[in-house]
């Protein structure tokens, strides 16, 4: 990948507050591209970005809910108003979905899937019409090991929500490649985040997963902001609707 073709692009970044998505704004950030931070935490968001700023970067930060759809278009309006487009996305927000099926609450399932599937669906439709009026533009949902297998029980939410964030990539995928945008996800498997901390009364968190995965290893944000920004660049230019493990190698076994 060249490092200078990511210089003076725009990528809105959703859940940028923490975890992934800020380790994401960060090196998004690094590559040269001027990021939106976007995210319900504006204490977080905004350090964030700030810190961004202080290595030279340009970096802004607009708080939204994903769920709510008058913060998702506005938080599009503001990238469009600073930077004049968005080429990228990485839509990271997401929360988990804890409790076995018979004794999940509906409102618990239904914010796993307001956020984790519907929120991810009004940022495409607001993505989707701008990348394809520019014709161009390229997208990366943030999904998990769990939305191409069935891990473990007691977070039946949080996997069926997975699973329909991948079905959306596909079609959105399908749905605008002749518009020259591309549409693709990842699938990390334990990362070194604070969701995983608190997994680990669930389901064991890393120690069960340092079990599961052939490297035995914890995978790091800056390992999945990495492949984050390799679908972003040219080299990646004939991958589209595809859903990629960064997972040490669980999917393969």
């Amino acid at each position: 990948m060249n490092a200078q073709e990511l210089h003076g692009r725009s990528v809105v970044v959703t859940g940028a507050g923490a975890g992934i998505g800020r380790a994401a704004a960060g090196a998004f950030a690094d590559a040269g591209m001027r990021v939106v931070l976007a995210g319900r935490d504006e204490e977080r968001g905004e350090r964030a970005a700030e810190q961004i700023r202080h290595r030279g970067g340009e970096a802004v930060f607009v708080r939204c809910d994903v769920t709510h759809v008058a913060d998702v278009e506005r938080l599009f309006a503001r990238a469009v108003e600073m930077y004049g487009r968005v080429d990228h996305a990485f839509n990271n927000a997401g929360v988990p979905g804890d409790g076995r099926l018979v004794d999940l609450a509906p409102e618990d399932f239904d914010r796993a899937f307001a956020v984790n599937t519907r929120g991810v669906w009004l940022c495409l439709r607001e993505e989707l019409r701008l990348m394809a009026a520019q014709g161009h533009g390229s997208i990366v949902n943030n999904t998990s090991v769990h939305g191409l297998r069935t891990v473990f029980p007691g977070i039946g939410a949080y996997v069926a929500s997975k699973h329909a964030a991948v079905a959306l990539t596909q079609v959105a995928a399908m749905e605008h490649a002749a518009d020259g945008v591309r549409v693709n996800a990842l699938a990390p498997g334990p990362i070194d985040t604070e969701m995983l901390a608190a997994s680990e009364a669930a389901v064991g968190g890393a120690t069960t997963w340092r079990r599961l995965i052939p490297s035995g290893e914890v995978g790091t944000v800056q390992q999945v902001a990495d492949v984050a920004l390799w679908l972003f660049s040219s080299a990646a230019s004939y991958v589209n609707g595809q859903t990629i493990g960064v997972d040490g190698g669980f999917l393969a076994t």
